[in-house]
C-alpha cells in the first residue's frame, strides 16, 4: 500500500502548530532567566563608594588673603593653599607707637652722671636704640605688606583694564620704598645685635638684669615687640589632604570667623563602601563574608570584596530616597562597611549594586 504523501503546507503548519511555540517558549525562559540573574538576583543591597574628604577652616578669625587655589585644582596634602591676617595693621602699628614713646621715656630717666654707671648707661643706650629699631622695624615691615597687598591688586586691575598705569606706578613706588626702609632698618638692626653679642660685660650685666630696674622695664617692652610680631604674621593654611578642590566658599579679602569653612578637598581615590542590607534582614551579615560589588554601568562589571564592620542599628538607605523620591515610606536598612577591591575601577561618590553572597 502506497503511502499518502503530506503537502509541503501541511507539513509547515504541523511545524508551526506543535514546535514553533515551543521553542518560543524556551528561547523567552532563556531571556528571562539571563535577565534574572543579570538585574534582579545581583541585587540585595544597595551602597555608596566613600572616598576621603576635608574642610578647610579658619583657624582664627581674620582676613582671608592670597588664596592660591580654584575649584577643580589638584592639591598635595601640606601645600599652602593661602593666609589668615588676624590683626589689623593699624592696631598694631598703633601698640608699636605706644612702645615706641615709652622706650623714649626709659632714655629721658637715665641719669648721664653716674660715672660710676657709665659702662652701663652705653649698654643700656644701645639696648634701647636696638629695641627702638626693632620696633621701627615692625611698623615698616607692616607698612611694607600693606602696601605690597595693595600693589598686588592695583596690578590684577591694571591686567583687567580696571585701574590706571599711574595709581599702579604709585603703588609700586610706595611698596619699593617701603621695602627698600626694611632692608635698612634690619641691617641697622644686625648691627646693633653684633654690637652687643660682642661686648663682654658678663658681671655688669648681672649687676644690671638684679639692681636697675631701666633693664626690666626694657625687657619688658622687648616682650612686647615680641608678641606683636608674633601676632602680626598672618597664619598659613595648608591642604590636609591630597585631592581636588571642591568648592570654595570665601575668597580672597573676606572676613572669616574661627572656624568658618573656606574650601572643600576631596580625595580621588575610593577608601571604602557603605552598603545597607534592606530589611527584612534574612541573612545576618558579619565581618569577613563575601560580598559581590556591580557597577551600574553598561559592562555591569563586578568584583569579589569582603565585609569589614557591620552597623549596630538600621538606618534611613539615603540611595533610595534619591532613586525614589515619591515613595511614602523610608526605606531602612542595616549599613554595613566594605573593604575596596581596587581590582574594580570606583569612583568616590558612586552608587553601587551589591548582594551578600551566602553559601
Amino acid at each position: 500500500m502506497e503511502k499518502i504523501p503530506v503537502p509541503a503546507s501541511q507539513k509547515w503548519r504541523e511545524i508551526r502548530v506543535r514546535l514553533l511555540p515551543v521553542l518560543v517558549f524556551l528561547v523567552v525562559a532563556l531571556v528571562v532567566a539571563f535577565l534574572w540573574k543579570d538585574r534582579v538576583d545581583a541585587t540585595n543591597m544597595v551602597g555608596h563608594v566613600v572616598g576621603k574628604q576635608a574642610e578647610v577652616r579658619s583657624p582664627q578669625s581674620g582676613s582671608l588673603a592670597d588664596l592660591t587655589v580654584s575649584a577643580f585644582d589638584s592639591v598635595t596634602a601640606g601645600d599652602p593653599i593661602g593666609r589668615i591676617i588676624t590683626t589689623d595693621p593699624k592696631i598694631v602699628e598703633a601698640e608699636l607707637a605706644v612702645i615706641l614713646a615709652e622706650i623714649e621715656l626709659i632714655r629721658l630717666t637715665m641719669d648721664p652722671y653716674a660715672d660710676q654707671q657709665r659702662n652701663l648707661l652705653n649698654y643700656e643706650s644701645m639696648h634701647i636704640d636696638l629695641m627702638e629699631n626693632r620696633a621701627r622695624l615692625g611698623i615698616a615691615e607692616i607698612r611694607k605688606q600693606s602696601a605690597e597687598r595693595e600693589f598686588r591688586r592695583l596690578q590684577d586691575l591694571y591686567e583687567r583694564d580696571l585701574t590706571s598705569e599711574e595709581l599702579l606706578e604709585r603703588a609700586e613706588t610706595e611698596y619699593l620704598s617701603l621695602e627698600e626702609e626694611v632692608v635698612a632698618i634690619s641691617r641697622l638692626v644686625e648691627r646693633l645685635e653684633n654690637r652687643l653679642e660682642g661686648i663682654d660685660l658678663e658681671d655688669l650685666l648681672a649687676a644690671w638684669e638684679e639692681d636697675d630696674p631701666k633693664a626690666a622695664a626694657i625687657e619688658v617692652q622687648r616682650r612686647n615687640i615680641e608678641r606683636i610680631r608674633a601676632e602680626m604674621m598672618p597664619l598659613i593654611l595648608h591642604a590636609p589632604v591630597s585631592g581636588q578642590v571642591a568648592a570654595i566658599h570665601k575668597m580672597s579679602g573676606e572676613y572669616v570667623d574661627q572656624g568658618e569653612m573656606i574650601l572643600q578637598i576631596h580625595s580621588p581615590q575610593p577608601d571604602y563602601i557603605v552598603a545597607h542590607l534592606r530589611h527584612p534582614i534574612i541573612t545576618k551579615p558579619e565581618p569577613g563574608m563575601e560580598v559581590l560589588v556591580r557597577k551600574q554601568d553598561r559592562d555591569r562589571s563586578e568584583a569579589i570584596m569582603e565585609i569589614a564592620n557591620v552597623g549596630v542599628q538600621l538606618e534611613a538607605i539615603e540611595e533610595m530616597g534619591m532613586l525614589f523620591p515619591d515613595q511614602p515610606f523610608e526605606t531602612r536598612g542595616l549599613p554595613v562597611r566594605i573593604a575596596i577591591n581596587y581590582d574594580l575601577d570606583l569612583t568616590p561618590g558612586e552608587v553601587v549594586d551589591m548582594r551578600l553572597m551566602t553559601r
